[in-house]
């Protein structure tokens, strides 16, 4: 028998053995591979299902406010803007020819933001009566506000006024 007879199976289980050891390392590498697959997957499942629920909720969303549009829109014409602060002062100005009052608007503030409050300072000149006659016409008009002071004074040379500041 020669030596390298007797060592022939231990070569042969050396190399089984380092054969198993190398497959097994193969096989733990193959299955980090799959973990990391597999939760990345999961992840993109959690986010698809997430971006799915929002859109179901934006959509329930748009659909509400479609259903409230004309809510919405009503509550919006009740803001003053500029063009309905215009509408305003030109009201005032025909219902000052009306009672035969002059009319002279001071100051105004228009809101910038919807949050803002309006206000209007004004003079109104002519006999007590016309002027009477124009307070009690602001209580037909379609707008809302608070007079916030009123000054009268009799009729001299130089003073012939009715001062509103009006918060609308």
């Amino acid at each position: 028998m020669s030596p390298l007879s007797n060592k022939k199976p231990i070569f042969v289980l050396s190399f089984a053995v380092l054969s198993l050891a190398a497959l097994g390392v193969l096989i733990w590498m193959l299955y980090q591979k799959i973990s990391e697959v597999s939760a990345v997957v999961a992840e993109a499942e959690a986010k698809m299902a997430f971006l799915e629920k929002s859109e179901r909720e934006f959509s329930v969303a748009e659909s509400g406010v479609k259903d409230y549009e004309k809510e919405i829109n009503l509550l919006e014409s009740a803001f003053l803007n500029e063009s309905k602060f215009v509408d305003f002062l030109k009201l005032l100005e025909g219902m000052s020819k009306k009672s035969g009052v002059g009319f002279s608007a001071k100051s105004a503030k228009i809101p910038a933001a919807k949050g803002e409050e309006a206000a209007l300072s004004f003079e109104l000149s002519g006999d007590f009566g016309s002027v009477v006659n124009f307070i009690a016409l602001l209580d037909k008009i379609p707008y809302s506000g608070i007079a916030e002071s009123v000054n009268v004074a009799p009729k001299t040379t130089r003073i012939n006024y009715l001062i509103f500041n009006f918060d609308l």
